[in-house]
């Protein structure tokens, strides 16, 4: 029975191997089935490779132990920058969760970042709802002012129509005074509405 003749990834791979096992390139050809010209093509490549891996730790070593030699601070600080969560920082510095938390706040302040995260702290549970409002400003290119604008108007209205109601309920009362003595002597007036009587009259 024929042998399934390989594919190049797994002839590179074989080819990889084999010249780990320390095989010559004669014997490399006889059982990988490959030229001598692309045996030496792959061994180019994979030493390369094996180099920039090598350098890479050597300069992640390097970086480590430089970072080991900075105060708890600057290395959390790094930390931080390089994208870690508090929970990693935490366990890669060795430090208890508060003292984490702490130079997570000073890191945000650093960047000018602590106003939103105290902002997400007290606001989490409307973040949908103010999402959808920052979304239909966008689409309706309003601004933030505007929309400080549209808020103070509906309190002024909600006051306004506060004030129409008591308005009313006065007018109600001067009127059934006016049905009900019209002909009786005069009596000490009702008391108005003190609710806009500061502000209207």
């Amino acid at each position: 029975m024929s042998e399934i003749p390989l594919n190049k990834f797994e002839k590179h791979d074989l080819v990889i191997r084999l010249l780990k096992e320390g095989k010559t390139y004669r014997e490399i050809c006889h059982i990988a089935h490959i030229a001598p010209r692309d045996i030496k093509l792959i061994s180019k490549k994979y030493k390369q490779q094996t180099r920039l891996e090598q350098n890479k730790k050597e300069n992640n070593n390097n970086k480590s132990s430089q970072i080991k030699k900075l105060s708890l601070s600057s290395t959390a600080f790094i930390l931080f920058k390089e994208g870690k969560k508090i929970d990693e920082a935490k366990v890669l510095l060795d430090i208890p969760f508060k003292l984490t938390i702490r130079y997570w706040k000073q890191y945000l302040k650093s960047i000018r970042m602590y106003e939103s995260f105290e902002f997400y702290q007290d606001h989490s549970y409307d973040i949908p709802t103010l999402l959808s409002i920052n979304t239909f400003m966008k689409r309706n290119n309003i601004s933030g002012k505007d929309v400080v604008n549209v808020l103070r108007e509906a309190n002024d209205v909600i006051n306004l129509n506060q004030i129409i109601s008591n308005l009313k309920s006065d007018c109600e009362t001067w009127q059934r005074v006016k049905n009900n003595h019209d002909n009786a002597p005069l009596e000490p007036l009702p008391k108005f509405n003190r609710y806009y009587s500061n502000n209207y009259l």
